[in-house]
């Protein structure tokens, strides 16, 4: 944790002193610290992913005069202090994340309730842009945090950018990152949202009179930051090992078509294809077996202040993309009466949300979310579906410094009936930079 403080207050030190001699003053080697004009803001704004809980644009920029070369740092400090009602879902390995696939199905007496005080929910990244604005522009963006519950920081994105092509670990292509939902203080998010970190090459092509389309190739399993492998199946039948393992050998192909009249009156039609590789030890056969999903999403605003924000989605062993399935062993799963083979879980994830800004500085959010699979029971009794909901408000207090106070309600439901529900009430202050 003293790691964690000692990077903020540095952080925070070099950003002050930044802004503080912002105005454009030229140093000996031709650099030039500043606060991003409208045409470095457009340009900063391209290379960076965007999302509900990306970092916003960075306060100042180091750039040559000419703008050849671009270097910005910006980031957050967010604090948060809640209470979970009803559950002890903070305390149970979700943390600052309301995860409701982890509020627990049976609680104790004296246990249905916690409180909370979370002060290492925070991020850094930066921007490193060469030829800046020209057709060759080739930009690098670095993302680092925690992960919420432990004061240790590692890498949660890392990608390279060259005109339409993109490389690194990223956001995946199959995520709407416009649509997937409105802002929360829940750094989860919804539990239907298809959305992971995924290690991916992918390309977006310009716009077309609106029109626009993208496709990607993909890490074919789920990895953590750290590298930390999520397994997909179980290799058992009747307390018998009859399936293993194969390395996978075809990426997965992830893909969108979209049509955008507006920044926030667009829709997409997104779809993705899997593979599943593994070892059939019973006819003692390599076999593949092909995953799909598709997912239609977009915004609505016919009216200024008000945004609408919704995805649906449905497939077969998608669950490494489906948020709260994600890390859980049921894409695929073997076959009951075909001892040795595997078969593709269908699965869906649906969000509907909507904003409204009722003054340039005051946002209010409201989320509806669920996340369901469909013939697991045999294999993993713990999840059947799981129901969120979350409503919020935002007060920008400055350019530097955002309040905000959320309710979230979460619902877990196996498949033997158990379930169980969590009420959340937080607050945050989030310093940006």
């Amino acid at each position: 944790m003293k790691k964690t403080l000692l990077l903020s207050v540095l952080v925070l030190i070099i950003s002050c002193i930044c802004n503080e001699i912002a105005g454009a003053q030229e140093s000996k080697s031709g650099l030039i610290v500043q606060k991003p004009s409208a045409k470095d803001s457009a340009i900063l704004y391209k290379s960076k992913p965007h999302g509900p809980h990306e970092t916003p644009l960075p306060k100042f920029v180091i750039k040559t005069k000419n703008n050849s070369f671009m270097f910005a740092i910006g980031g957050f400090v967010n604090p948060i202090m809640g209470y979970d009602i009803k559950n002890q879902l903070y305390k149970t390995g979700a943390g600052i994340s309301f995860i409701p696939a982890d509020i627990p199905l049976t609680t104790t007496k004296g246990q249905k309730s916690d409180f909370y005080i979370n002060p290492v929910n925070g991020v850094v990244d930066f921007q490193i842009i060469g030829l800046a604005g020209t057709k060759n522009q080739i930009s690098a963006f670095i993302k680092l945090g925690t992960n919420g519950m432990t004061p240790w920081v590692g890498f949660s994105r890392i990608h390279l950018s060259w005109r339409n092509f993109t490389i690194g670990q990223m956001l995946t292509l199959m995520q709407d990152p416009y649509a997937c939902q409105p802002p929360t203080i829940d750094p989860q998010g919804p539990c239907g949202d298809i959305s992971t970190v995924s290690y991916e090459i992918n390309y977006t092509s310009k716009s077309y009179n609106g029109f626009r389309f993208a496709a990607a190739l993909d890490m074919p399993t789920y990895y953590a930051s750290t590298g930390l492998y999520r397994g997909k199946d179980y290799p058992q039948f009747d307390d018998k090992d009859v399936i293993a393992n194969a390395n996978e050998l075809i990426p997965d192909i992830p893909m969108w078509i979209e049509y955008q009249k507006s920044p926030t009156n667009r829709i997409r039609l997104t779809g993705i294809i899997r593979n599943f590789r593994y070892h059939d030890l019973v006819d003692d056969k390599i076999r593949n077996l092909v995953g799909w999903g598709t997912m239609l999403s977009g915004n609505l605003n016919f009216w200024k202040p008000l945004t609408f924000y919704c995805q649906a989605a449905y497939g077969k062993g998608i669950g490494n993309y489906l948020q709260d399935i994600a890390g859980k062993p049921l894409s695929y799963i073997p076959k009951d009466n075909e001892p040795g083979k595997m078969k593709a879980s269908p699965m869906m994830g649906l969000v509907i949300g909507a904003s409204i800004n009722a003054t340039p500085k005051l946002q209010f959010n409201a989320i509806f979310s669920e996340s369901k699979i469909w013939g697991t029971a045999t294999y993993y009794k713990d999840y059947k579906y799981t129901l969120y909901a979350c409503a919020n408000m935002f007060y920008t207090i400055s350019s530097y410094l955002q309040w905000g106070v959320e309710y979230l309600w979460g619902k877990h439901v196996s498949w033997d009936h158990q379930s169980g529900i969590d009420n959340r009430i937080q607050t945050q202050l989030m310093f940006t930079f």
